[in-house]
């Protein structure tokens, strides 16, 4: 886990994250927009300065198959 600024967060955890096309420039572009509004909701602004938690996982042990959400 790190606390970074929303400005600071890099390239590897874009692409880690495995949103859309894994770039950095998406992943600003939408988060941006989810921070902007959640924000507003509470009366505060969007600061790129603003402090953001990454969290990176490992899977341990794999998820057994499912019937409804594994492609068929």
């Amino acid at each position: 886990m790190r606390v970074v600024p929303f400005a600071d967060v890099d390239a590897d955890f874009a692409r880690l994250e495995g949103e859309d096309d894994l770039s950095l420039e998406t992943w600003r572009v939408g988060h941006e927009v989810y921070f902007r509004r959640n924000l507003a909701a509470q009366g505060a602004q969007f600061d790129p300065a603003r402090p953001v938690v990454l969290e990176q996982f490992e899977v341990r042990f794999p998820r057994e198959s499912h019937p409804v959400l594994d492609d068929h």
